[in-house]
């Protein structure tokens, strides 16, 4: 049984995979895993993880230097 620390983890951890795809969509066309790894998601989530930004500015960031 999940205790509620990993329960609010993965739901940061959905919820940041699906900002961060739809910012892709919304910039380039074509989703997250067209231009990015799995391995690359971790290390970007792991960086968002660290600045505590609000996810919507994070990615939209992220993107935008991406792109």
């Amino acid at each position: 049984m999940k205790t509620e620390l990993e329960k609010t983890n993965e739901s940061s951890w959905w919820n940041f995979i699906e900002a961060l795809s739809d910012e892709f969509i919304n910039q380039t066309g074509f989703g997250l895993y067209a231009h990015i790894t799995p391995l690359d998601v971790h290390h970007v989530y792991k960086d968002f993880q660290q600045k505590q930004a609000p996810i919507r500015n994070f990615t939209r960031e992220y993107v935008r230097s991406y792109v």
